[in-house]
């Protein structure tokens, strides 16, 4: 069956074959270091070992700390902004990005403790404890306002948790709403369609270990479905309420599944990669779909470990460290699809949908795909990277050993470190200012005492220091509509000691 869907989705589906490569001078945003004190990363975040948060993403072109939290153990995000986080004594809060400053917010949820899984949806999230109770929040139409968490009556024992739009058209109406699934810890599987309302088993699933959308992974390794209800459908059912899973053909001993909403993985024991569901034709609001009930496995790669689908891509780590990647740009999927290396040495990988980031042997992170909204932390906003990227070094700043928060974090470029315009100087007991025509003026006090005035022309990088001209090596420059200037030069210009931490990652400035 093939349909066309609007241009919005078609946007977020079609971008594979036109990404392209970023600058020589973008090339040298990241900081090539290793990073082996990440504890742990997702795709837009990263747990470092001391237990700091760091994201990346929207207003945050690289990684940036989240001041206000320690000794995170997980992050989840939400729907249209920030996250979920659980510290290791299971405390969570909630971290948030302010639409007018771009400070980062946080605050405690106190009603929740040691969460564990989390689906995050429009006007909806829902999270599940350690002992499996089910928490919701509702975001109220109109007002915006955000419920507390509270407890779901009527299940208990959750898992995980999984969803998905559905509507049908009886008697010429039609009907929509959101299908939730529950994976319980005895291995059954439970759907609500009336907003967690009640609760009905669906029919024929045991022992089931992963529930992606309408597929569920049995423990024996057979692979189990049913019908997504849809007005276009022929199978859409009078009672909505009433799920029964069937076992899904051409799949035995899978130990993985992977979906996207449309197109699905799944690798096998054997380690084979398989694909079934969507293929794309066609660009823009020309975006077609083809649907490919019947699995294929792949010729082309073997010893896969992990996998996803990224735009119009199948993005696959093998066991000897490498990743590939092969086109769905196609009417049909060819079991003999060809597979092009992206990147070797690497140990593991996290999806974002649109993008991967890759974590090396040596620690460090790399990035590949969409951009658009620095996803890949590289710090720039070009739109996608057909090539991986080496991710910014998360790097924090002190000031007398105060730990420094800032807006967007801080940026390497040819070995110097840069921080925003008004993160720093200030505390440093210098005044900021920033004309029309885009040069910041920065006053102070020098190391001899003396008045210190620092002009610097973000456009042509012209700086001088008291009228007297100064060549910088890497001139200040501009990340989406935030200028950023370099640390050292005005630190030290402002009497302070600089000295870099490479250990722990960080910039210790002492000022008197």
């Amino acid at each position: 069956m093939m349909k066309k869907r609007n241009l919005l989705l078609s946007m977020v589906m079609g971008l594979t074959a036109c990404l392209t490569l970023g600058t020589p001078e973008a090339a040298t945003a990241a900081a090539s270091t290793g990073a082996s004190d990440i504890s742990s990363y997702g795709p837009n975040h990263l747990i470092k070992e001391d237990g700091s948060l760091w994201v990346w993403g929207g207003t945050k072109s690289v990684p940036t700390q989240v001041h206000g939290v320690s000794e995170i153990q997980a992050s989840y995000p939400l729907w249209n902004n920030g996250a979920l986080v659980t510290g290791r004594d299971g405390s969570v809060w909630k971290w948030e990005t302010n639409a007018r400053t771009m400070a980062i917010e946080v605050t405690p949820v106190p009603e929740l403790k040691n969460v564990t899984h989390v689906q995050s949806s429009y006007r909806r999230n829902i999270a599940v404890t350690g002992e499996g109770t089910l928490y919701t929040s509702v975001t109220s139409p109109g007002t915006n306002t955000v419920s507390p968490f509270a407890p779901v009556p009527g299940i208990d024992h959750v898992a995980a948790v999984s969803q998905y739009y559905e509507n049908n058209k009886l008697n010429n109406k039609v009907s929509s709403w959101q299908r939730y699934l529950f994976l319980k810890t005895d291995g059954t599987v439970w759907t609500s369609m009336d907003e967690l309302a009640t609760f009905k088993p669906v029919a024929n699933l045991k022992d089931i270990v992963q529930l992606e959308q309408n597929y569920a992974l049995s423990k024996n390794g057979s692979v189990w479905t049913w019908p997504v209800q849809n007005e276009y459908e022929p199978e859409t059912q009078s009672d909505p309420a009433v799920v029964t899973a069937t076992p899904f053909s051409g799949l035995t001993d899978i130990r993985a599944l992977y979906n996207n909403g449309r197109s699905r993985l799944a690798v096998d024991v054997q380690s084979r990669l398989w694909f079934w569901g969507s293929t794309v034709t066609g660009y823009s609001d020309g975006t077609t779909y083809q649907d490919e009930p019947v699995p294929v496995v792949f010729s082309g790669i073997s010893k896969v470990t992990d996998a996803y689908i990224v735009e119009q891509s199948i993005v696959a780590l093998t066991s000897d460290g490498k990743v590939y990647a092969a086109s769905i740009a196609a009417e049909l999927m060819s079991p003999n699809a060809k597979f092009t290396l992206l990147a070797s040495g690497i140990q593991s990988m996290q999806g974002g949908g649109r993008h991967i980031i890759m974590q090396k042997q040596d620690g460090t992170l790399w990035g590949w795909g969409v951009n658009k909204d620095a996803e890949l932390g590289y710090g720039t906003y070009e739109f996608s990277y057909k090539e991986p990227v080496p991710m910014q070094q998360p790097i924090s700043v002190t000031l007398n050993g105060e730990s420094i928060a800032f807006t967007n974090g801080v940026i390497t470029r040819s070995s110097l470190n840069f921080i925003p315009l008004r993160s720093l100087f200030s505390k440093m007991g210098a005044t900021v200012g920033y004309s029309m025509d885009k040069v910041v003026t920065i006053t102070g006090t020098a190391a001899d005492k003396s008045p210190l005035s620092i002009v610097i022309n973000t456009v042509t990088g012209a700086t001088t220091v008291n009228g007297k001209s100064i060549p910088l090596p890497t001139p200040p420059f501009v990340v989406n509509g935030t200028v950023y200037l370099p640390l050292r030069f005005i630190s030290e210009q402002l009497g302070a000691k600089v000295e870099w931490l490479p250990q722990e990652g960080r910039i210790a400035i002492s000022s008197k």
